[in-house]
Formats: structure tokens, sequence, C-alpha cells
């Protein structure tokens, strides 16, 4: 289910006026950005949204340049699931991927939202915990207990990371690991 060839990561939501009143968005944007890095290094695709961005703003940085440099797809987005927009269905349907990474906000909105659509639709889901956040503890910790209770896949963002990179001195591992201890 991990396996980095049958992986799409997806980067919802994490614009300009909705971090602002996040819970811990040091920590969620720096464990997005280890995942970005991560995708990048092993080829897996990546795509991110942005909810109504002419009144949120656009995707925050340093996350805005990394998935520009790694020619991430962009989608715009009014919808609360992003399944629920035709383009980014299509397009995840398109990777070919099976299993689906997901990041940004909020946990129990717009996270929570997709995670179920693309549930019902025979995807493997796996919420990244530390790479997820909410406005409120309580709801954080609310859509945490319904991912588990959904069957959905909750784990920390290294522990994916790790999965991928298989075995420690490798060129990516050290790369990676550089970025998990804040040394990149």
């Amino acid at each position: 289910m991990l396996d980095k060839k049958d992986c799409l990561l997806v980067v919802i939501d994490m614009q300009e006026k909705l971090t602002k009143v996040m819970l811990n968005l040091e920590k969620t944007t720096k464990n997005i950005r280890l995942l970005i890095e991560a995708a990048k290094e092993f080829d897996i695709p990546t795509i991110y949204t942005e909810q109504y961005p002419k009144g949120l703003g656009e995707t925050i940085e340093p996350l805005k340049s990394l998935l520009e440099n790694y020619n991430a797809k962009r989608f715009d987005k009014m919808s609360f699931s992003a399944l629920k927009i035709d383009e980014i269905k299509n397009e995840i349907k398109k990777s070919g991927k099976k299993t689906i990474i997901l990041t940004g906000i909020e946990s129990h909105i717009c996270v929570l939202s997709t995670a179920i659509d693309l549930k019902a639709e025979g995807y493997n889901v796996i919420i990244a915990k530390d790479a997820v956040t909410s406005r409120e503890t309580d709801f954080y910790n609310t859509a945490m207990d319904f991912y588990n209770g959904y069957g959905i896949s909750v784990i920390p963002s290294e522990t994916l990371v790790f999965y991928w990179i298989e075995f420690a001195g490798t060129d990516s591992f050290k790369k990676l690991q550089k970025i998990i201890l804040g040394k990149a």
C-alpha cells in the first residue's frame, strides 16, 4: 500500500488566509515540504489545490515555489472535497496510482471530505498525520478518530519517507535526512 510506485501526493488548500489561523502551522508546513521533496526524489506525482484563491490567497511559501519548481499540477476548487472537481478527479484517475497521500488543511473539512470520496472510489487513502492541521485541537482530533474508524490510514510523514527511502546511507537518505533534521 505504501509502494512509492503506486502513490500520488495531494496538498490541499495551504493558502495564505487559511493558514493564519491554523494550529502547528510551522510543523505542518515542514512536514508537507518533506513529503514534497521526497515525492520529487522518488518521482511520485504531486498535485495541489487552492480553495477559492481569489478570496483566500495562493499557496504559502515555501510550498508554492517547491510545488511550482517540481511541476506539481495546481487546481482551483470551490467544493470542500477535491473529488467534486472533475479535473482533479480525472487527474488522479489518469495518474493510475492507487494510494493517495493527503496533506493540508483543514483536517476535518476539505481533507476529510476528499478522503471520504477517495475511499468511496476505491483508493487506498493515507493521511500524513503531522502534515495536516485544523483551527482547533478538537477538530483535528475528531478528524483523526474518524479516519481511524473509517479505514483510512493515519501515519507520520517521516514513516512514509523512510519507507520510500528503504535503506540508510543512500543519497536519498542523506538528502531527505537533512530536511528531517532541519539542516536543509
